[in-house]
């Protein structure tokens, strides 16, 4: 036990208490919203190196501006992903805001690919709601819509830039497919459709490490402070992308579903099984379709001339019954034969 209080107060741990340490911020439409003390340091930081050069009071506005206008546009981002849950019933009681973004803390998960699916591209779709406001005003704006003596820039026409860059930066960030990233999570649901949604995992998951590693690759090559944040955040997503992997080595991915084949066997999918449907239920390939389609016509073909064969015999034999066989012409002797012949390979 010593050992063990010994490691709780290493700088280590210490630090880490300090980094995941969140203070609260308000409830709105019913969710409570807390946020990271590291973003509340970091980030003023930040945007203070960051923001246009000027006085040092339009510089404190300016990054203000940035770091409240960032933090309600992930906000928004994570309404959006709580938004869709209720529709499928998935209480959502607390937001926290961090350095790297939001996270929505869901009550329980999505239940299928195509729930999983409609609540992931809710977030994105909130940066295209934001784009279809601020961008026509970052057009039609003047340069100038507010004049402050000694100011090089309008603050008002700042905050509408800001706003357009951000949600178009975070629209294509959070599409890339990289797991836990919204495209990442919408790559998992698509593969889900079509497998089995553990092995889906795997593959989607898979993608994610080598993405966070390319971000890690991307964010050493510069040296500003904002690096640390592109590799703290590869490092998150491989870290978690591992995490869905054990997770889904050894459970459902959407949970236990009565209808769920799988349910009393979440190994399945290691042995190479397919989705959650029967395999009866999967839609065919387009050549296995075509091999059908052109087996059925040949099908139709051979049926409709033994169709006409049997007509034919039928009028030979009542000719029979007028001149007997003697009156019957090589055509008609050719018929019978072979009709005798299809009769033999039948019995």
């Amino acid at each position: 036990m010593t050992g063990y209080r010994d490691y709780d107060r290493s700088p280590l741990m210490q630090l880490l208490r300090f980094v995941t340490k969140s203070f609260a911020i308000g409830d709105l439409f019913g969710v409570h919203v807390r946020m990271y003390w590291a973003a509340a340091v970091l980030m003023p930081l930040i945007f203070w190196r960051w923001v246009p050069h000027g006085t040092d009071l339009e510089r404190a506005v300016h990054t203000a501006i940035a770091f409240v206008g960032l933090f309600v546009v992930i906000w928004s981002h994570e309404m959006g992903h709580i938004a869709a849950g209720w529709r499928y019933r998935i209480r959502t009681d607390a937001i926290t805001l961090s350095p790297l973004g939001g996270v929505a803390h869901m009550n329980s998960p999505t239940t299928t690919p195509r729930s999983e699916l409609v609540v992931t591209l809710a977030g994105p779709a909130v940066h295209l709601a934001w784009l279809v406001v601020v961008w026509p005003l970052y057009l039609l704006l003047p340069d100038r819509v507010l004049t402050i003596a000694g100011w090089t820039g309008c603050p008002i026409a700042f905050a509408v830039w800001f706003l357009q860059v951000t949600n178009l930066s975070l629209l294509l960030f959070n599409l890339l497919p990289f797991f836990p990233l919204d495209g990442g999570r919408c790559l998992r649901a698509l593969l889900a459709l079509r497998m089995h949604p553990n092995r889906a995992t795997m593959w989607a998951t898979a993608v994610g490490i080598g993405g966070g590693a390319l971000l890690i690759l991307l964010a050493l090559g510069r040296s500003d402070l904002e690096s640390g944040l592109g590799v703290v955040l590869g490092l998150s997503c491989i870290s978690q992308c591992l995490n869905e992997r054990r997770y889904a080595r050894h459970a459902l991915v959407y949970g236990h579903v009565a209808a769920d084949p799988w349910a009393m066997d979440p190994d399945a999918w290691k042995r190479g099984a397919g989705p959650l449907a029967e395999p009866s239920a999967r839609r065919a390939g387009w050549f296995t379709r075509w091999r059908q389609a052109r087996a059925e016509r040949r099908a139709a073909q051979v049926a409709a001339a033994e169709q006409e064969l049997d007509r034919e015999v039928d009028r030979i034999l009542e000719r029979v019954h007028e001149v007997g066989m003697a009156g019957l012409s090589e055509r008609d002797k050719a018929v019978l034969k072979r009709a005798a012949a299809r009769r033999r390979g039948a019995g």
